[in-house]
């Protein structure tokens, strides 16, 4: 759900979780979840025509992304074949993004609230290049095959900064050669350099904060991009495209 502009307190530049109960955020999104419908608009709650225009750009972020690309030795295939779609709710991203994108083979759907990844799989169950429906945490989850790209879009809002970091270091090893990582998140905007609403427990962090959560990780931005048909009534969305550093 992407974040938006309501009241908020602010945080520290450092982490902005810190003094939180670091199992809180997992238990938070289940509640979450549990009480939403499992439909598009529930989950993210923004109309049809920011929902169009959401996937839309982030397939052509991705289509830069994974464009082929040429070492010193030779050409390095970066074809998006196997993709993990991290967070992917009732399969929005995995139907409306990753399965248009070219090459794609299989995509795998990491969703841990029960009743949004048993929608995902009543829409998508059964499609061709759709693999398995994984239910664990972000905060839990190692990736048992190699991907080509993995596509994180408003997770990380939810997860402590050290887990965030934790989690590309575990992705970092799981990468397939000339893998990528892609994210999209809201940021801070110019009132706190971070700021944490204590309602839903999310985190937005600034875009320097997020980039050196990535520099933490393992990572270093190769594309960075901000959505531009976006509701100015919330925070800037921003679209980072990550190679092993």
């Amino acid at each position: 759900m992407p974040a938006q502009k309501r009241k908020r307190s602010p945080a520290s530049a450092a982490d902005p979780w810190e003094g939180q109960d670091p199992n809180a955020s997992k238990l938070a999104g289940l509640r979450r979840w549990a009480g939403k419908p499992a439909t598009e608009a529930a989950v993210t709650e923004l109309p049809a025509r920011l929902l169009s225009a959401d996937a839309r750009e982030s397939r052509a972020f991705l289509g830069l992304l994974c464009r082929r690309r040429r070492s010193e030795q030779a050409e390095l295939d970066v074809a998006p074949r196997q993709v993990l779609d991290c967070g992917a709710g009732v399969g929005r991203g995995t139907q409306r993004v990753l399965l248009r994108l070219k090459g794609v083979e299989r995509v795998d759907l990491l969703e841990p609230a029960a009743r949004l990844r048993r929608r995902a799989r009543e829409l998508l169950g059964g499609r061709r290049r759709v693999g398995r429906f994984l239910a664990q945490p972000l905060q839990d989850f190692t990736a048992r095959t190699c991907y080509n790209l993995v596509w994180i879009q408003w997770v990380f809002m939810y997860i402590p900064d050290p887990e965030v970091v934790a989690f590309l270091q575990r992705c970092r090893l799981r990468l397939a050669p000339g893998g990528r990582v892609a994210v999209k998140e809201n940021v801070e905007d110019r009132r706190y350099e971070d700021a944490l609403d204590l309602e839903d427990l999310c985190a937005t962090r600034t875009a320097a904060h997020f980039e050196a959560l990535f520099r933490q990780g393992g990572f270093k931005v190769a594309l960075k991009r901000q959505q531009k048909v976006w509701d100015k009534r919330r925070f800037p969305l921003m679209m980072w495209g990550l190679v092993p550093s």
